[in-house]
């Protein structure tokens, strides 16, 4: 499950990297730009549904001092879940195409928020897991 979880935190940095380089331009690069939203949130939804299979697991048998680490991971999941799906559903390409600047700023927002929880789960989980597979 390490390697999986790995495989899929790659894939979701190569695709925010992506976005990175698409939110530096001047102009929305309307050609590409839906393409690349779309393989973000597939890749995202792909980390949590591995996550949510994982999670009663981990928690079962993670020292008791990893637990609620583990518990809050689980539920700002949620919450981040949230976030994303109503970060999407304002910024249509519409919105987008209309207020480029504004739309690069709350993009990089979010981008950056994933950048800290991927870590967050490499530093709790990696470990974890590692320790299973043994």
């Amino acid at each position: 499950m390490l390697g999986e979880l790995q495989q899929v935190h790659a894939e979701i940095l190569a695709r925010i990297d992506e976005m990175d380089e698409l939110t530096a331009r001047p102009q929305p690069p309307m050609d590409r730009l839906p393409a690349a939203r779309h393989a973000l949130t597939r890749a995202s939804r792909a980390r949590t549904m591995l996550l949510e299979r994982l999670y009663d697991r981990l928690i079962a048998n993670a020292p008791e001092s990893k637990r609620p680490a583990i518990e809050a991971l689980k539920a700002e999941g949620k919450t981040g879940l949230i976030a994303s799906t109503q970060h999407i559903g304002s910024w249509t390409l519409r919105e987008i195409a209309s207020r480029w600047p504004e739309y690069c700023t709350a993009s990089a927002a979010i981008r950056a928020k994933m950048r800290r929880r991927i870590r967050s789960e490499a530093d709790l989980i990696y470990p974890l897991l590692s320790s299973e597979d043994k």
